[in-house]
């Protein structure tokens, strides 16, 4: 990736990347059933400045969330974000394989945490090893999703960028979002 690569190819290459982690096969989970594995994690909930979002609703019950000091992985998301149980597919993969960080975020999160479309990019390039089943993925963490989100208590459309979209990056959705169902469909999902 070069410093010119221009934001279109780099929200298409991000969409073919949640495309095919979306074919990973959960771990212990026979042909069928439906629920998704999901490794002990603890939610940390940044909150949303732009809403002032400040709950979690994780999608799975044996989650908590906490601002406590812990030795389990977390996630960080905004307050105002909710993921499906689909997104956090490779967090759960990564996990069986033994290759899980003691961080993961959301892609709001990294922007908030100061990190442009590249570095977005970059810090989801783990979840390109664990596709290819290349071993253990590279890097320490925070890992980011490579998941798209919604907003909290009922918003229905995803968005790639987080539930407020940097105005920078808010053209990119539809974009996004179009490269993402053509890719499933290439990927026969």
């Amino acid at each position: 990736m070069s410093p010119a690569e221009d934001p279109q190819a780099l929200t298409a290459r991000m969409a073919r990347r949640e495309a095919r982690v979306n074919r990973l096969i959960a771990p212990d989970q026979p042909p069928g059933v439906i629920r998704p594995p999901a490794p002990d994690l603890v939610v940390r909930v940044v909150t949303c400045p732009t809403c002032g979002g400040d709950g979690a609703d994780p999608p799975f019950e044996h989650w908590s969330v906490s601002r406590a000091e812990t030795t389990l992985p977390t996630l960080s998301i905004l307050g105002c974000e909710w993921l499906t149980p689909r997104a956090v597919l490779p967090l759960a993969v990564a996990a069986e394989r033994g290759a899980m960080p003691s961080a993961y975020r959301t892609r709001a999160v990294a922007l908030l945490d100061g990190c442009d479309l590249r570095a977005v990019d970059l810090s989801e390039r783990w979840a390109d090893a664990l596709v290819a089943d290349r071993g253990s993925p590279d890097g320490a963490g925070p890992w980011t999703l490579p998941a798209v989100t919604r907003v909290r208590g009922g918003g229905r459309h995803p968005m790639f960028a987080g539930p407020h979209p940097p105005a920078s990056l808010g053209a990119l959705n539809d974009l996004y979002l179009d490269v993402r169902l053509m890719a499933l469909a290439e990927e026969g999902i």
